[in-house]
């Protein structure tokens, strides 16, 4: 539910249900404005939403729950680390942007992935080239792109 704590494990507790203890009270959560004060046990909250979104996207993708994982990408600094999931000829290419900057960069992959849907993010809807596809990430974005 997005709790961050102030460090170390005994300050990393925060309860679900609203609390009365001020160091907790005084951090931020993360995705919400919300704090322990209120109540967070809760389905509406943006953590808990975007996280139900990825376990319905493995459970429709067979190649996110049981494909090889190819490294496609990766920098020495915050950036691109991109990989692929292939499970039977099908590709999906999973891309992050680690850095506060967007991005945009050529991802090698299949050279029978022409074309893309977009499960999560934007997506190219073509590659740009046999054995190649360019991802414009927004700063700490990230999109999963089935192939066919």
């Amino acid at each position: 539910q997005g709790f961050a704590g102030d460090g170390n494990d005994q300050d990393a507790r925060e309860d679900m249900f609203a609390s009365q203890t001020a160091s907790y009270n005084d951090n931020r959560l993360v995705g919400t404005a919300a704090t322990t004060a209120t109540s967070n046990f809760t389905s509406a909250h943006p953590l808990y939403r975007r996280i139900a979104e990825l376990a319905r996207m493995r459970l429709t993708s067979p190649a996110l729950r049981r494909g090889t994982t190819v490294l496609r990408a990766t920098e020495d600094s915050p950036g691109l680390l991109a990989f692929s999931r292939i499970l039977n000829g099908i590709e999906v290419l999973v891309a992050f942007n680690t850095s506060g900057q967007a991005i945009e960069r050529n991802i090698v992959v299949e050279t029978r992935s022409g074309r893309f849907t977009a499960l999560a993010g934007i997506c190219p809807a073509t590659a740009s080239a046999s054995g190649s596809a360019r991802i414009s990430l927004p700063p700490f974005g990230y999109a999963v792109c089935n192939a066919r």
